[in-house]
């Protein structure tokens, strides 16, 4: 199986072997470290985390509960050439994340942009999206764990008795402490990309910012072009183009009723506003896992970087994964660190469709498929309790499996970052189903509840519609047919018509997961990042953009 080294170079630190804490040595105290701010992940390729201050929403009208200071920004990871001082770019694209994501989601496409962009003699840069929800992970047991390549550090301190320079992990941020989250919608999210956004000259933004969003982050994406903001401008005249990745809003919006009251839809139920406010849930819980399961996918990530082959014993991994892979009181049986984190989210055996690429296959034992409810379809889990499990990871030529199983494993744990979202707002969701079309009315309720996304049909940027397992070239249509018909004046393609496939274009991603646009190796027949970039290159000017000096 192909797996990447562990960037204990790109970290500026040493790697040891891992040195699980052995049953009778009592829990142990462990220095904290922490991970650079700026590595280098690949030959190549430089990425800098930094926090961008952004507004401040009112409290919480029902506890009174206001955000804290420190909670009102935006983190960015920010994905260029490793050239010092940082080359002047064609442009820039911003990377928003969609439900339960976080800017390590991007990784492996961002990269690969950047360096497929190089070799076309271009210099782009990708900013990658940590929404402010992310600022409230205690990522100290993760980071001390990558810098001392030892996931057991994350493992006990996290899940055990083990401490940080004397300190225990002081749990995980609960639903009433997070009362504040309850102002975390659209307009708060609007105004902090704003301010991500004005590290752009205002004269280069509307020529060489593309704005791509992933999912929800693609709700989000066309919503943020259709904002009016209070000084009458508009969010799509400072953008130079949209990409939507598997992510298009829902043409209707729902009812004000629906969103006071919320609406019932199983695992995904949306609370409303007025139950947000009061009593929460403030932030979104996977049922049965809780907001622990994304520490657990990190220490997984770690294991399979550090030491894929080992077998090791964890009965909380063990207890999460028979949940996953719905095996009841069985037994669940001996697997690699690779197999682990293969077992849990690939496409074949994860029935959450938002957190599962193609990852290869498992090996060493039989597997058996079963009717999974909240999949709707089949998936496999391992059909013996004793044989060792081992996984192939997909390979260049893999017609099924796209993504290698080390680039997501460092998607999920490199940095001061990572992939997941461990406290999703419900607030967000919640808006973007109220401003469903991108042009509600600038005196109806929706306005009322600060929600201005007015301007849909004026948004005269080019757009790339990218559907892959979620969507279909049908949702692209729909947006296609409510935004302006023609590109807007001082743009490259002034006056194209949306029918001409210069002002809108789709690729759809066929035989892609939902996950695959973002995390698919490079590879002939991935044409994601190649349409990417086209569709920039095409829709900026040539020369470039100062871009902000190394942070």
């Amino acid at each position: 199986m192909k797996f990447l080294a562990y960037p204990a170079l790109a970290l500026g630190v040493a790697c040891s072997s891992p040195a699980p804490i052995a049953p009778d040595a009592g829990p142990k105290d462990w220095t904290a470290m922490d991970v650079p701010a700026s590595t280098v992940p690949e030959p190549g390729v430089r990425r800098e985390v930094f926090t961008v201050p952004g507004t401040t929403p009112p409290p919480n009208p029902s506890t009174s509960a206001s955000t804290p200071t420190e909670l009102n920004a935006s983190q960015v990871a920010r994905y260029r050439q490793d050239v010092t001082p940082p080359a002047p770019a064609r442009a820039i694209l911003v990377a928003y994340p969609g439900f339960l994501g976080g800017a390590g989601s991007w990784d492996q496409l961002a990269r690969q942009l950047v360096k497929d962009a190089a070799t076309r003699g271009e210099v782009i840069e990708v900013w990658a999206i940590d929404r402010r929800s992310n600022l409230l992970e205690d990522l100290r047991g993760a980071n001390t764990a990558e810098a001392a390549g030892n996931p057991e550090i994350a493992n006990g301190w996290y899940f055990g008795d083990e401490t940080l320079g004397g300190q225990a992990f002081p749990g995980f941020v609960s639903q009433d402490d997070a009362s504040y989250m309850s102002e975390w919608g659209l307009a708060t999210h609007v105004e902090d990309l704003h301010a991500v956004i004005a590290k752009v000259a205002a004269t280069d933004r509307k020529a060489r910012v593309f704005l791509l969003g992933h999912s929800l982050g693609g709700f989000f994406a066309e919503t943020y072009a259709a904002w009016r903001f209070a000084d009458g401008s508009r969010g799509a005249d400072e953008l130079a183009g949209l990409v939507l990745i598997d992510g298009v809003l829902s043409p209707t919006p729902i009812t004000e009723t629906e969103y006071h009251e919320g609406t019932s839809g199983g695992l995904f139920s949306q609370p409303g506003v007025d139950t947000i406010r009061a009593s929460g849930p403030r932030y979104f819980e996977i049922p049965l896992f809780g907001v622990g399961i994304f520490a657990r996918v990190e220490i997984l990530s770690l294991r399979a970087l550090v030491s894929p082959d080992a077998v090791i014993d964890d009965p909380g991994r063990d207890d999460a994964l028979r949940i996953q892979l719905s095996m009841g009181a069985n037994k669940l049986p001996p697997m690699t660190n690779a197999a682990a984190l293969g077992w849990g989210l690939d496409d074949d055996s994860d029935a959450l469709v938002i957190t599962a690429p193609s990852l290869g296959e498992p090996a060493g034992g039989p597997t058996a498929l079963y009717d999974n409810t909240i999949a709707g379809k089949q998936l496999s889990h391992p059909a013996s309790s004793t044989a060792t499990y081992t996984w192939i990871d997909a390979t260049p030529t893999d017609p099924d499996d796209r993504t290698h199983l080390a680039d997501l494993a460092h998607a999920f744990s490199d940095g001061r970052t990572n992939f997941a979202e461990w406290y999703f707002p419900n607030r967000l969701a919640l808006d973007l189903g109220a401003v469903g079309g991108a042009a509600v009315p600038a005196d109806g309720w929706q306005a009322a509840a600060g929600l201005r996304a007015f301007d849909g049909a004026l948004d005269d940027a080019p757009i790339l519609c990218i559907p892959a397992q979620l969507q279909s070239a049908d949702d692209c249509a729909l947006v296609q047919a409510r935004v302006a018909q023609t590109v807007g004046p001082d743009r490259p393609k002034t006056g194209a018509t949306r029918a001409e496939g210069m002002g809108f274009t789709t690729f759809v991603a066929t035989g892609y997961t939902h996950l695959d646009p973002l995390t698919a190796m490079a590879r002939p027949d991935n044409l994601v990042p190649a349409t990417i970039l086209d569709f920039a290159i095409a829709n900026s000017p040539t020369g470039t953009t100062a871009v902000p000096p190394a942070l």
